[in-house]
């Protein structure tokens, strides 16, 4: 028990305001260890501050005596609500019922709270009042409760009829006698009935038979609401979602949204409707995990697969692909906007069916579609279009990478005739397309060579000087980190002899045909893009932003939250331009002190069971290797520390006895650096 050392006036909704000397009992935790969750003894529930309540020395029968109080209390606040129980005053009856039995045990039977008697059962020979009688009435009778005022009996002229049928006077004077007894159970008052034989007169017999009124109503309640449940049609709340989405105009996913809310606020405000709505909220899951061919069902899916069909049609017309004609272009754009918002704004899973159909056919028109199209302001919404498509699913992306599309990209991109615009827009979508790290086919490389690869390099430094094109330098950026995802992680200088036994990073890519084919490629071809940064002269801005991006641990590739996940392409680059002292070269000796700071702090910070410690050591041992730290030395002391630390670690995990492998390896490669001096 507690009881309040100070006074407090409740700011908030969930908290309580009390005088001094008030007593609480704690039912449950609170998240801020700063605040109490009680119930006072008024029966009302909330939180309390810590530090103005303080402990109460009870006895056992006090506290059972203020627990009874508590239950009374929370009980007399819902019948003056009309019977209805919040969801806390559910759970603070459950806790209080527990600890009602706790400290029962632990009080001798001697000094137990003294009950009231329990009453006869009543005397139902004359009538029977029948829960079809008070539904007719309009009201549920509350239960009765304990020391509430009693009402004086009923005169026995009409105590002979009071729970039967309406006599005629009765039905003369306006009203009925079950009424009145009706109207005075609802306001939670105790009823005394008087029958006329006088057998039980002086007996209080209304608590026995509210109570089991109250448990037939209950039992009717819950029938009624099973028989509602049987009846819910499958895929009722894709219909609810349907009717709000055809009525408002707004996405599916916020109709969702809205349906879910009120379905959740009518379970917790009313408590026998809950089974219902928990029920029709439980079909999102069966909607989730639906099969194929259930986009039928939905209306998005249907007109996705309209649009999708016309646009094949607008594709297949060979007359408006061949001529220079135009008298289409208002119909298309019709048909692509309308798809760029169902995209954006449909049923997600049905979207994604439909794009799938056919081992995903609706894409390859889409494709096909582009590569014949030649006016920009098409390509343009043909461009948004698998910006949604590439947002919608890594399946979809996967798709798109090994198609044509890229190579289309690459080649309008080459082109010296295209405008700022165009190219953002085409270098958007082109990272994205590629920001997974999918293979592309090793034919594609023919189109993006050394001189598309020479134009991204070129795009970086030429764009960052002018503010207005600075965001188009920033996607180059982008394309050069994807395609060097394409190529293995070069192993430092001082680590060559452990490239054969290098285990790969963990990406999260399945081993399989994807893995098998990359290393066939990796085998056939050299890192284009450490090759092409070794020759170049200027890369200020390029190693600029990287150093950025590397502090801050971020990844321009990381533009959804698809899985699995690919490399982070920072630090991969990073650790590829350290592998070779040719690239390690470019960063000025004062970044290299910075890229230092964040190798030591990724050390100390990361735990030893994160397999990034691993990437973060093969930085260190090129930046010892092949990098200028050798003459610098900047913070040789904590580097050291950082070593031994690591090897002080228990190797109970594969990730462990790798690091030690790495740190025990730079250590014996570079004993002139690492030696006691």
């Amino acid at each position: 028990m507690l009881r309040s050392l100070y006074a407090y006036k409740g700011t908030h909704a969930r908290t309580l305001g009390f005088r001094v000397g008030e007593k609480f009992l704690e039912i449950g935790t609170s998240r801020d260890p700063n605040w109490l969750h009680v119930i006072s003894e008024r029966g009302t529930i909330g939180y309390v501050p810590k530090n103005y309540i303080g402990p109460e020395e009870a006895t056992a029968v006090d506290m059972l005596e203020f627990i009874d109080g508590c239950i009374e209390a929370t009980h007399l606040n819902a019948s003056e609500r009309g019977g209805t129980y919040s969801r806390g005053e559910h759970d603070a009856l459950h806790k209080l019922v527990e600890l009602r039995q706790k400290w029962h045990i632990q009080c001798p039977p001697a000094l137990h709270p003294s009950k009231r008697h329990a009453p006869p059962p009543p005397q139902r020979a004359t009538s029977q009042l029948s829960v079809d009688s008070v539904s007719s009435q309009g009201s549920l009778p509350s239960p009765s409760l304990p020391g509430t005022p009693r009402l004086p009996s009923l005169p026995p002229s009409g105590s002979s009829s009071s729970l039967g049928v309406p006599s005629a006077a009765s039905k003369e004077g306006g009203g009925s006698v079950v009424e009145t007894t009706t109207s005075f159970i609802g306001r939670g008052d105790s009823l005394v009935r008087d029958e006329s034989s006088g057998s039980s007169e002086g007996h209080d017999t209304s608590i026995g038979y509210e109570s089991e009124l109250r448990s037939d109503v209950d039992s009717g309640i819950q029938a009624s609401i099973r028989s509602l449940v049987s009846q819910v049609p499958a895929g009722y709340l894709r219909s609810l979602v349907e009717e709000i989405r055809s009525s408002t105009s707004v996405s599916y996913a916020t109709s969702h949204q809205v349906v879910e809310i009120i379905l959740k606020s009518l379970g917790t405000t009313l408590p026998a409707l809950y089974p219902l709505c928990t029920h029709i909220l439980a079909s999102k899951e069966d909607h989730d995990g639906s099969s194929e061919n259930n986009w039928r069902d939905s209306g998005d899916g249907v007109r996705l697969a309209g649009l999708l069909e016309r646009l094949r049609e607008c594709k297949d017309d060979e007359q408006q692909r061949s001529w220079a004609l135009h008298e289409d272009e208002h119909t298309i754009s019709s048909h692509l906007t309308n798809l760029l918002d169902l995209l954006n704004n449909g049923d997600l899973v049905a979207c994604r069916s439909v794009l799938a159909l056919d081992d995903f056919r609706p894409l390859l028109t889409l494709v096909q579609y582009y590569q014949m199209e030649t006016r920009w302001p098409l390509r343009k919404l043909l461009l948004q279009v698998f910006g949604a498509v590439c947002q919608m699913s890594a399946a979809n992306i996967s798709y798109l990478s090994a198609s044509v599309f890229p190579v289309e990209l690459a080649r309008e991109m080459v082109d010296s005739t295209c405008p700022e615009e165009r190219l953002q827009y085409i270098s958007l979508v082109f990272g994205m397309v590629l920001c997974m790290g999918d293979t592309l086919p090793y034919t594609y490389f023919s189109v993006m060579d050394e001189k598309f690869m020479s134009l991204l390099l070129y795009g970086i430094e030429e764009y960052h000087e002018n503010p207005d094109t600075e965001q188009l330098g920033d996607l180059y950026l982008t394309l050069v980190l994807a395609f060097n995802l394409q190529y293995p992680t070069l192993p430092p200088p001082a680590l060559t002899q452990l490239q054969a036994t290098e285990p790969p990073l963990d990406n999260g890519l399945p081993n399989g045909t994807e893995e098998t084919g990359r290393a066939e490629k990796d085998n056939q071809m050299e890192n284009l893009v450490m090759k092409l940064l070794a020759q170049r002269q200027d890369t200020k801005y390029l190693t600029e932003k990287l150093l950025l991006l590397f502090n801050r641990e971020e990844d321009p590739l990381a533009m959804f939250e698809h899985e699995p996940r690919p490399l982070h392409s920072v630090l991969k680059m990073m650790r590829d331009m350290y592998a070779t002292q040719a690239t390690a070269s470019i960063f000025y000796t004062n970044d290299e002190r910075v890229v230092c700071d964040i190798v030591i702090r990724q050390l100390t910070d990361l735990p030893s069971d994160d397999s990034r410690r691993s990437d973060y050591l093969y930085l260190l041992a090129g930046l010892v290797g092949a990098g200028g730290w050798g003459e610098h030395r900047h913070r040789r002391e904590e580097v050291i520390r950082c070593c031994t630390n690591i090897l002080a670690e228990e190797r109970d995990t594969q990730t462990l006895n790798k690091d030690h492998h790495l740190v025990g390896a730079i250590m014996d490669a570079h004993p002139e650096f690492f030696s006691e001096e």
